[in-house]
């Protein structure tokens, strides 16, 4: 990917990173992790095996950490870390988390401002980043082309029960490490089947290892993107 062609704008109410040309088809939008930055995805378009150009979108979350990074949403951080330190997965599901739907209103508000048709849009994200997508894609009333869930987990069960039969016939792809020591692998499963049950067509990709996108996780992911084009 060449230099001119990855671009720093403001595009609405967020900063973002822009890969690739507007014309292309799909538009990959993917949001990124607590703590992180929309540049800790960009890598991502460069690492996903394509057969044709995409146009890529990261944007940065609004709010800082005390840490230095970013998010969308506040987290539960003592919950996550009792369990790292006991290996007992942490269960958000009945979970709304605080300042989550300033989150979406910003986020809607941000992709509007992409100003393409949602339906050539593929929104996703990791951690953080992919629960904050998958509220998206099944709250807005248009549809989108797909939805890509890095390392995440369910929360708000009742809420996108509801929603979800609403997308049914939709498609999404999932990732998760069987030893995901943050976000554990029980909870990716839980939204897993619930989307599935639901009705939407799903690809879930596991790999040995933790937090992460591994390489092969990406290769299954361009796979998919390529599909469901």
């Amino acid at each position: 990917m060449s230099l001119t062609s990855i671009l720093n704008r403001r595009i609405g109410p967020l900063k973002a990173i822009e890969v690739g040309e507007a014309k292309k088809s799909p538009t990959i939008v993917l949001f990124h992790g607590y703590g992180a930055s929309g540049s800790d995805l960009a890598p991502v378009s460069a690492e996903t095996p394509l057969d044709f150009p995409a146009h890529w979108i990261f944007p940065d979350a609004p709010h800082r950490t005390s840490f230095g990074g970013l998010a969308w949403f506040q987290i539960d951080e003592k919950a996550i870390e009792k369990a790292q330190q006991t290996g007992v997965a942490a269960d958000f599901s009945d979970a709304e988390p605080p300042e989550f739907e300033e989150a979406k209103k910003t986020a809607v508000e941000f992709l509007k401002a992409l100003d393409i048709p949602f339906e050539n849009m593929i929104i996703g994200g990791f951690s953080q980043g992919s629960m904050l997508a998958t509220e998206i894609f099944l709250s807005q009333e248009e549809n989108f082309k797909g939805l890509a869930i890095f390392s995440g987990n369910l929360i708000n069960e009742k809420s996108l029960a509801k929603k979800a039969p609403l997308k049914k016939g939709l498609s999404f792809f999932q990732s998760h490490g069987i030893a995901d020591p943050i976000l554990g692998f029980s909870g990716a499963r839980k939204l897993f089947d619930l989307l599935e049950g639901a009705g939407l067509k799903g690809e879930f990709f596991k790999f040995e290892g933790g937090h992460a996108i591994p390489l092969e996780t990406l290769e299954a992911f361009g796979l998919w993107v390529e599909k469901i084009r």
